[in-house]
């Protein structure tokens, strides 16, 4: 049987609180959403392992990772994009030649070129154990995914204008992310619809940042937390509360999905 509709939930800001858990509340409202023949998702730029923890405290079984280069629907990964190998070792050079840490994603695991404060910062920041340093992995295995751990902002358009044969973003103030062209969220929606042929079934989107912005612009229904950033706002079809004060779960009632 078809699901009723689709809902692709971000993280950071969005499903989750200020101490980056989920509140008791949003679980229970996840479980309604299921209980309705509602799927729910995940929809983040980081990698399945990273949220093992947040996977399993909402029986979420589907999420599209590391910002659209992986989809996973009801526990079966029925997709999976790579950088080229010409890419990585580009992207290694410039970040070493600007001292900047680096970390090599997949969706079972994450390597970073060094350990320095910045990388510690950041992934106390995501709550995420600090990963093992091993700067030539991508010699070895694929890579979905690159992170620029940096929170010199002037380095975005650089590093945007230097490799526009990739997809470059800021996902917090700590880092910078490097997927496929043209990768995003909606297009791992777009590759789980054709997938799944679910293409007939509403969608539904919850963000707050601007790696959500495609993401938003492309479901059916965009909805826009509280704590969003002005240009997420202006392409919600509805702005709900803020990750703090029930966002989540006043959206979900505003369009009767619980």
């Amino acid at each position: 049987m078809k699901p009723k509709a689709l809902v692709f939930f971000d993280l950071d800001g969005t499903l989750l609180n200020a101490k980056s858990d989920v509140d008791e509340e949003v679980i229970k409202a996840i479980q309604q959403l299921k209980n309705n023949n509602i799927v729910p998702f995940i929809a983040t730029g980081r990698s399945n392992n990273e949220i093992k923890s947040i996977l399993k405290k909402t029986a979420i079984h589907s999420t599209i990772s590391l910002n659209g280069q992986n989809v996973t629907y009801e526990g079966k990964k029925i997709y999976s994009n790579f950088l080229s190998e010409k890419q990585v070792i580009s992207i290694k050079e410039e970040a070493g030649k600007k001292r900047i840490p680096l970390s090599f994603y997949t969706d079972d695991w994450i390597r970073v070129t060094e350990h320095t404060k910045d990388v510690k910062q950041f992934y106390d920041f995501l709550n995420s154990p600090l990963p093992e340093r091993e700067p030539d992995v991508h010699l070895a295995e694929e890579i979905n995914m690159l992170t620029l751990i940096t929170s010199n902002k002037q380095l975005d358009e650089f590093f945007k204008e230097s490799y526009s044969d990739l997809s470059i973003f800021r996902t917090t103030q700590f880092n910078l992310d490097i997927v496929g062209k043209n990768v995003s969220k909606a297009t791992g929606i777009d590759r789980l619809l054709s997938e799944t042929r679910l293409d007939a079934v509403p969608t539904y989107a919850f963000g707050d940042g601007m790696n959500d912005l495609e993401m938003l612009q492309h479901v059916d229904y965009a909805i826009a937390m509280g704590n969003a950033v002005s240009a997420l706002k202006d392409q919600a079809d509805y702005i709900t509360s803020s990750n703090i004060e029930d966002g989540i779960i006043h959206g979900l009632k505003y369009y009767d999905l619980i």
